[in-house]
């Protein structure tokens, strides 16, 4: 019976209060009915009848006063409401005789076998002392409900779909082909759309429709309205589009209320960071700011080895369902590497943050060494046999492998001074940085959309895409970094060090460094992450790092 529930729950109340009146119509008085539902008899609307009986009785009211009710409408207010079809009542159902729809398998049974059941029968059935089943002689065990009779007919125009968005799709389209008139799904993109661009939909998301033919004919082939649609653009957030008793559309966006937590993640690196890190559980986002903020100090292709360890406490905002919706900041980091541990703290002052060294030092440098995420170095600085020319000749930049599109980040804050093709260099980007440094990006596929010479940008910021532009073998970035003028070795630059923390920023600072650590040994006795059952819990204060 979910259909029916479904159907009631759905249904515009202005059809529900038009089948109320013509039901009171139809069966008032108090005359018996011995002959099943085809005569008018005294049944009342007793709210303890079951649903399915109530429904029953219901759909073969009167549907002409019924209409009347229903097929009136009001112009869309503002806001978000926007007007669909008038919704028009239910067809009149065919009689329901006993025996013809639920009672298929029923034995009628005898006046007198109910008085000896103790029904006070006084000679005819009384509705107010037997039971609703037994005055029509239904069964009052297991029904069936396989036969094709016009209550399921009814409960049959309910309809409810979850569609998956696929890439691609529009909003109006999954409507249209749901099977709504170009009207409807019209009205729905109209009311939807204060609350949420359908442009923004996306592939893998799920839309609920609620449709029914209750408004139309009776034939099986009758185009479905919408009652009621909704879908969840984010873990915060759920947009409803619901039919009023008017039949107006009205939209609403729900915001979801989150807990902010924090939240610590260790583990042993076997291959990559990113591959220990997200076995971790660790969110991609958050792997992200951990290589942006070690990018200045760590080569993540060559410095990184296995055995090598992590440890990240980062904020977690979450919904009353404990799902994750979105990361907050990386409080703290810490990454042995070959034995030496570096942990960073995230530090505010006048409304700006950065990482610190335990001992105040800022962790940006003037330059990145790595201007490029997830890539790994294919070709270093210094002389080699071209993989073209096919003879020794000096390779005075890095190569960093990785897929097309790939983004190509500043490396430090400057000004564009030179951007387009160059070459065997392709599309190239040079930026200067003060007046001794400047570097240079080539073989990118695309630059940053509305890049231009004598652009300031800043580091970290994208300015191009990964390719194989110009003299190249297959989709890598060419990075170099020249020293008044001339290029050299990027692994040999020693950058300036960033600010250093003093006085009342200081003490603020270590006063943040205690709390933090109090802070990650609760989190661990809470829960140890990344650990087996029945081993050692794992120490990332000891001289190798996080470990078992």
């Amino acid at each position: 019976m979910g259909g029916v529930g479904a159907f009631e729950a759905h249904r515009p109340s202005s059809i529900a209060a038009a089948d109320a009146a013509a039901l009171v119509d139809e069966f008032s008085g108090t005359a018996a009915v011995a002959s099943g539902f085809a005569s008018s008899g005294s049944l009342g609307l007793d709210a303890s009848l079951p649903l399915w009986a109530r429904r029953i009785v219901g759909d073969t009211a009167d549907s002409t006063q019924a209409s009347s009710t229903a097929t009136t409408t009001t112009s869309p207010g503002a806001g978000t409401a926007a007007t669909a079809a008038p919704f028009v009542a239910a067809p009149e159902l065919p009689p329901l005789s006993p025996g013809n729809a639920l009672a298929t398998t029923a034995e009628t049974r005898s006046l007198d076998s109910y008085a000896a059941e103790g029904f006070d029968t006084g000679g005819q059935i009384d509705s107010q002392s037997m039971p609703f089943a037994a005055q029509f002689g239904m069964e009052t065990g297991k029904r069936s409900w396989e036969s094709g009779d016009a209550f399921l007919a009814a409960a049959s125009r309910d309809i409810q779909k979850v569609i998956e968005v696929q890439p691609g799709d529009t909003l109006y389209g999954v409507l249209v082909d749901a099977g709504l008139s170009q009207e409807d799904a019209t009205n729905a993109i109209g009311a939807i759309s204060d609350v949420f661009s359908p442009k923004s939909l996306k592939a893998g998301q799920e839309i609920t429709l609620n449709l029914t033919t209750a408004a139309g004919a009776a034939q099986t082939d009758a185009q479905p309205q919408l009652v009621s649609l909704s879908l969840e653009p984010s873990v915060e957030r759920d947009v409803t589009v619901t039919r009023d008793a008017t039949g107006t559309l009205i939209a609403e966006a729900i915001e979801k209320p989150l807990v902010e937590t924090r939240a610590r993640v260790a583990g042993v690196i076997n291959y990559s960071l990113y591959d220990a890190a997200m076995k971790a559980g660790l969110p991609s986002s958050v792997i992200a700011d951990v290589i942006k903020a070690y990018s200045y100090d760590v080569d993540f292709q060559r410095d990184i080895q296995e055995g090598d360890s992590f440890e990240i406490v980062y904020e977690r905002l979450e919904n009353e369902d404990g799902e994750l919706a979105r990361t907050g900041k990386m409080l703290y980091a810490m990454l042995n590497t070959s034995g030496v541990a570096r942990p960073i703290y995230w530090f505010e002052r006048d409304g700006d943050g950065e990482f610190f060294t335990p001992k105040g030092e800022a962790v940006r440098k003037a330059l990145l060494a790595t201007p490029i995420d997830g890539a790994r170095i294919t070709s270093g600085f210094g002389a080699r046999k071209h993989p073209i020319l096919g003879y020794t000749k000096m390779h005075k930049g890095m190569d960093f492998g990785a897929p097309t599109g790939t983004p190509i980040y500043a490396a430090g804050n400057g000004t564009v001074v030179e951007i387009g093709k160059k070459g065997a260099y392709g599309n190239y980007v040079r930026i200067k940085h003060n007046g001794t440094y400047q570097t240079a990006y080539a073989h990118a596929s695309k630059f940053a959309k509305g890049l231009n010479k004598g652009d300031k940008v800043k580091q970290g910021q994208v300015i191009a895409y990964v390719g194989t532009t110009g003299r190249s073998t297959g989709p890598h970035l060419h990075f170099e970094v020249l020293e008044n003028g001339k290029q050299v070795n990027p692994k040999k630059i020693k950058s300036t060090g960033g600010d250093k923390l003093n006085g009342k920023d200081l003490k603020a600072f270590k006063a943040l460094v205690a709390s933090v650590d109090a802070e990650r040994q609760n989190l661990r006795n809470v829960v140890e992450i990344a650990e087996t059952p029945g081993s050692v819990p794992i120490d990332c204060d000891s001289d190798r790092g996080c470990e078992n």
